[in-house]
């Protein structure tokens, strides 16, 4: 079981001997290189989170529209790819059969499977259709020589808008994991979306042994919407009462 606690930009941590203090492996200082400049100040502005896909003001569409994180569905990047520290319950873990990759992550208890194939050409093939957005997206996976490399899809369309990394139905993001020590695990990410981005863009950290997976019991969520829904709907029940004062 491995965590990506280091992730977090105020912690340095050493890969391939250069020291860093952030995930974002390129040299633009973590100002992701987005195509249309007022998504880039947006996003510099809000740092990542949740830049898009908020719910509806009113919420009239009821529990549907609250976000993913409201409703303990996903927690943003933890198991969609690229995966990233969500600041707690950052661990992981990793479990290898002949056919699959089972990821288990500690955040909001999510799962991510993997399934395996002895090239990347037979990989390739293996996509689903491009119609089937999943959560956490549609992976295929391989080995070239000790790292496992993964290739993801299709995410869902309410995962990508909540992600604080942005990402268009067309984005393709590519995973390496590598182990390089007996207590180290090295992870890179490249995401390539030309719809978004003008470039691909990596982040690279390393992940860490840990005793154990804890239980992520997200119960606030559960009670909050029962909370947010009501109160909303007796703003409703007033404004349509006030309306009728008036008219009599």
């Amino acid at each position: 079981m491995w965590s990506n606690a280091e992730e977090d930009a105020t912690i340095t941590q050493t890969i391939d001997g250069e020291t860093k203090t952030s995930a974002f492996d390129n040299p633009w200082d973590r100002i992701l290189p987005f195509r249309d400049r007022a998504d880039a100040m947006a996003w510099r502005e809000k740092y990542g989170t949740y830049m898009t896909g908020a719910p509806s003001p009113d919420f009239t569409l009821g529990p549907d529209t609250l976000p993913n994180r409201d409703r303990c569905l996903m927690a943003a990047n933890a198991a969609a790819p690229p995966m990233t520290s969500q600041g707690y319950n950052d661990a992981y873990q990793i479990v290898q059969t002949p056919s699959y990759i089972a990821i288990a992550v500690e955040m909001m208890d999510e799962m991510r499977i993997v399934p395996m194939f002895a090239s990347q050409s037979e990989a390739m093939k293996a996509h689903l259709s491009p119609v089937l957005q999943r959560w956490t997206g549609d992976p295929v996976g391989w080995w070239e020589a000790n790292t496992l490399v993964v290739e993801t899809v299709s995410t869902s369309a309410r995962q990508r808008a909540q992600s604080g990394m942005p990402m268009s139905e067309d984005a393709k993001i590519v995973e390496r994991f590598t182990r390089v020590g007996d207590g180290e695990l090295l992870y890179q990410a490249e995401v390539t979306d030309l719809a978004v981005y003008l470039r691909p863009w990596t982040i690279a950290y390393t992940f860490h042994p840990v005793q154990r997976i804890w239980e992520y019991a997200c119960h606030e969520g559960n009670y909050g919407m029962a909370g947010i829904l009501s109160g909303v709907r007796k703003v409703e029940r007033d404004a349509a009462e006030g309306g009728k004062n008036q008219r009599d």
